[in-house]
């Protein structure tokens, strides 16, 4: 018991002396912690700015990382950026090149055979321009310059000069031309009974007119302006192509006498002028060879003794054009149009004319005439799908009817003059839809051979 006792104490000895160096220590590893926290904290406080070194370094160097491939990464984006703005404005520099170059100029040159009961047998000719006025003007069409002449057998000569100009993003519209001729044609009288008849007088008419005509854009597509027309004529019985007698005007024969009287009061020379005011509505993808869109001309042209024009009437026309592409190399295209003409007298020569300007195809122009007509004709054109040369054909077919009258109310079914056909186009230009027409067409009394630059309508 008592060497327990012994053992005890010394081991508790033991144990109290580690316990105190293990104390003391832990009291000196504390005490120097705080010691060095202390220090710690009057260094921050003598100087606000200075941060912990390791903890400042290593916070710089990651922002030095991090700022250095920001920098690397935004100077690529600027690098790639800057090259596609480049590209950008280089394609768009060339794309505007190659547009100016595709809206550069051209020329037309188009020999016409002709071949007409009326006319003769000859050659009309076309020499033509196109081109826009500014190159940098991307909206307006390209304007036109021409000059075209006509020589048959029958004695007929004329030449006529003119332009039509489209200017200002298209916001105005000019047409101006000029002309002389000595045309001898057919009269056949007034009415569809004269037509039908085939009885003609050779008429001779001869002199020279000039129209101009202005036109600015109110609102999108839709024009408004005025023409004027001066014509200085001398009409006479065409003694060259005929056997008439010399006294044919005092005592003409029994089936010319209705021709002559309506006639009388022209023969000889005589001035008509004319203005009025004209309104367009156009909404057509393209002037020269449409294929969307429509085309309403309207207007109306006042003679009258005031402005030196020997009589006094008026003359009133309306045509909308309608076309419809349903495949890039096909087109559908439809024509109605009026004519009117009131007054006391009205010349034989603005009369509404059957058969001119392609209204309707099939008809020699001037065989049916009256103070009011009316006709209607549609056309279907198809371009051949090929490349080069090939491509530049098309053809094109066509039908429709009209009449004439003098009054719309007097126009009845069996007045109704039909007319139809086909015929082939080649195109003559590059750059602008310009294609060389020949048409023939079936009517009443037969064919006619229609040839001419551009589409019928």
């Amino acid at each position: 018991m008592k060497r327990y006792s012994i053992w005890s104490v010394t081991r508790a000895r033991r144990v109290a002396r580690r316990t105190a160096r293990l104390l003391a220590v832990t009291l000196w590893v504390l005490s120097a912690l705080a010691i060095a926290s202390a220090q710690s904290a009057d260094e921050q406080q003598a100087d606000p700015t200075k941060k912990d070194e390791a903890s400042s370094q290593q916070t710089d160097s990651a922002k030095k990382e991090t700022s250095t491939e920001q920098s690397k990464s935004a100077k690529n984006q600027t690098s790639q950026q800057s090259n596609s703005v480049k590209s950008q404005d280089s394609t768009q520099t060339k794309d505007a090149a190659q547009q100016k170059d595709k809206r550069g100029g051209e020329f037309v040159i188009a020999p016409i055979p002709i071949n007409s009961p009326a006319l003769g047998a000859g050659l009309q000719f076309v020499v033509g321009y196109v081109t826009p006025l500014n190159k940098e003007d991307t909206v307006s069409p390209p304007s036109m310059f021409g000059l075209g002449g006509l020589v048959t057998n029958n004695g007929s000569r004329g030449l006529a000069l003119g332009t039509r100009l489209y200017m200002k993003e298209d916001k105005y519209r000019f047409t101006i031309a000029a002309g002389k001729a000595s045309i001898n044609a057919r009269l056949y009288g007034e009415g569809r009974r004269a037509g039908d008849s085939g009885i003609f007088l050779p008429l001779n008419t001869k002199g020279g007119g000039l129209i101009a005509e202005a036109l600015f854009r109110f609102k999108k597509g839709m024009y408004l302006g005025a023409r004027f027309q001066y014509r200085n004529l001398r009409l006479s019985i065409d003694r060259d192509n005929s056997d008439l007698p010399p006294d044919t005007e005092i005592n003409p024969p029994p089936t010319l006498a209705p021709i002559i009287e309506l006639i009388g009061e022209e023969l000889f020379r005589h001035r008509t002028v004319s203005i009025g005011p004209r309104f367009q509505w156009d909404t057509r993808d393209n002037t020269l060879y449409p294929r969307k869109g429509f085309f309403l001309d309207s207007g109306i042209d006042f003679f009258t003794e005031g402005l030196g024009s020997k009589f006094t009437y008026q003359y009133y026309k309306v045509g909308f054009n309608k076309y419809i592409g349903f495949r890039p190399n096909q087109v559908i295209a439809f024509r109605v149009m009026g004519c009117g003409a009131s007054g006391d007298h009205v010349p034989i020569y603005d009369l509404c004319l059957f058969g001119a300007f392609n209204d309707i195809r099939g008809y020699s122009a001037g065989r049916y005439q009256d103070r009011r007509m009316f006709a209607t004709q549609g056309e279907y054109r198809f371009t051949i799908p090929k490349t080069g040369f090939l491509g530049r054909f098309g053809l094109v077919g066509f039908a429709g009817f009209g009449a004439v009258g003098p009054k719309f109310t007097d126009i009845g079914g069996g007045d109704l003059l039909p007319g139809g056909g086909a015929g082939v186009r080649f195109r003559l230009t590059k750059t602008n839809p310009i294609n060389f027409r020949v048409d023939y067409g079936f009517g009443k009394h037969g064919g006619t051979l229609s040839i001419g630059v551009l589409e019928a309508f």
